[in-house]
């Protein structure tokens, strides 16, 4: 299984944008990826068409995905 870690964010626009974080550390709690996130958008490091790229947060997930093969 490929466990990755989802965040999402709203840009200036409250347009919606997401940042993947692959074999992420599992054993992150919800104040640890706020805080990591809450760093992002202050570093003010992306910007799209002159907009802050990562401006609000509007959450975070793993998703695990298994794969199966048949042949």
């Amino acid at each position: 299984m490929a466990k990755k870690l989802y965040l999402y964010f709203t840009n200036e626009d409250e347009q919606p944008t997401t940042i993947v974080v692959h074999e992420p550390n599992q054993n992150l709690d919800a104040a640890a990826v706020r805080h990591f996130m809450e760093q992002v958008i202050a570093m003010e490091l992306f910007e799209h068409k002159g907009q802050r790229k990562y401006a609000h947060i509007k959450g975070a997930k793993y998703l695990d995905k298994k794969t199966e093969v048949l042949l």
